[in-house]
């Protein structure tokens, strides 16, 4: 039967992985990680063919199951994938046994203080650094250069001071000013506001009809005035992949909104962001992750989208919390599926334990299909 793998996230680069069901503590541990494309996680961050076994080197077992602690090597790592599934291989005392990966909370990699920037792989996004902003010659102060630096193209910094601008705008704003006002005094003299002064200062002066004119509301934008509500900007539109995830996940949305979200980046081609959004909904509600299941499931498998292909393991592992939840239908296919998947063993017997469960509450499909069979 499948490993039940859940990773909960500690602090910046670090996580505890936790391995579901009572087993002794194992004189070696080692893990191996695959991406939904076949590709193992290598040394330095690299994804290659052949599987690579990642050395654990703490290991605690509770009465829940076997926690392992994870550094900023495999963390970092996993977040780059951008939310994507990953199957987990733990070699236990040389026995292997594998599962995929549950993330349990928003996963945080060591250079979190760094902005992300999506890399040419859709499924990895690497850390970058963000050179700061130019300062407002507003604020610098000359004599202060001293605690100035740059960042040179490979982020290190320089230590070579940036040179800063005199302040000059002072002189220059006030000769715009005075520029402006003899201009404007100009205007009125010559009547361009469509007023002129009068000629005769006994002569009282010439009020003009404003009966058929609307009245003015003032300096009020146009929205104010007409009731409309103008649109508010995305508050950082250029953020892509876990990034913008995170942005849209602060706001606290529901399982719905997230598993909606999640469908238009999918649309819009950003699948980072897509995979986090899709597995924050699925392990919030049940019922998303049986939509999520769906989408690995070969027979409702949509092609061209961002999972590129079915995946049985996948569609296990995220069936099983819905069927866990009394879902009879997706009881009824997860029973399918792992019946199916392997024709004995541990996992065809749990297969069949839930097609069993599927028929008792009436399930007739289930029914059939272990009579047919012969395991009704």
């Amino acid at each position: 039967m499948a490993l039940k793998i859940d990773l909960h996230p500690v602090g910046p680069g670090s996580a505890r992985l936790l391995i579901a069901g009572e087993r002794p503590s194992p004189e070696t541990v080692s893990l191996a990680l695959q991406r939904n494309d076949g590709r193992y996680l290598g040394l330095d961050r690299q994804w290659q063919v052949t599987p690579h076994w990642h050395p654990i080197f703490t290991a605690e077992p509770l009465s829940e199951g076997l926690r392992l602690t994870l550094g900023p090597d495999l963390v970092d790592s996993i977040v780059g994938v951008g939310g994507a599934p990953l199957r987990v291989v733990a070699r236990l005392d040389g026995v292997e046994d594998a599962g995929t990966l549950r993330i349990r909370g928003e996963l945080i990699g060591s250079g979190a203080a760094a902005p992300r920037s999506a890399s040419r792989d859709p499924l990895e996004e690497a850390i970058s650094v963000r050179r700061p902003a130019a300062e407002s010659t507003q604020d610098a102060d000359s004599d202060s250069d001293a605690d100035d630096f740059s960042l040179d193209l490979e982020g290190h910094a320089d230590p070579r001071p940036t040179p800063r601008p005199a302040v000059r705008w002072p002189w220059f704003a006030l000769a715009a000013v005075l520029l402006l006002a003899g201009v404007g005094f100009g205007a009125w003299r010559l009547g361009w506001f469509g007023e002129k002064p009068p000629s005769d200062p006994d002569s009282p002066p010439v009020v003009e009809s404003t009966t058929d004119r609307p009245p003015v509301q003032g300096d009020e934008p146009e929205s104010v005035q007409s009731g409309e509500t103008t649109p508010q900007p995305e508050s950082d539109p250029a953020l892509t992949g876990i990034a913008l995830a995170s942005r849209f996940l602060a706001d606290g949305p529901t399982p719905a909104a997230i598993f909606e979200r999640a469908e238009q980046l999918e649309q819009s081609g950003d699948c980072p962001a897509a995979y986090a959004l899709y597995s924050e909904a699925a392990n919030a509600d049940p019922t998303f992750a049986a939509r999520l299941a769906r989408r690995y499931d070969p027979l409702t498998h949509r092609p061209g989208t961002c999972i590129a292909a079915p995946d049985i393991p996948y569609a296990i592992v995220y069936y099983s919390d819905a069927a866990e939840a009394g879902d009879i239908e997706v009881q009824r296919r997860l029973g399918q599926l792992m019946a199916e998947h392997e024709p004995s063993g541990p996992t065809h017997e749990a297969g069949l334990v839930w097609l069993r469960k599927a028929a008792a509450a009436g399930d007739e499909e289930a029914r059939r299909w272990l009579e047919t069979r012969g395991n009704g």
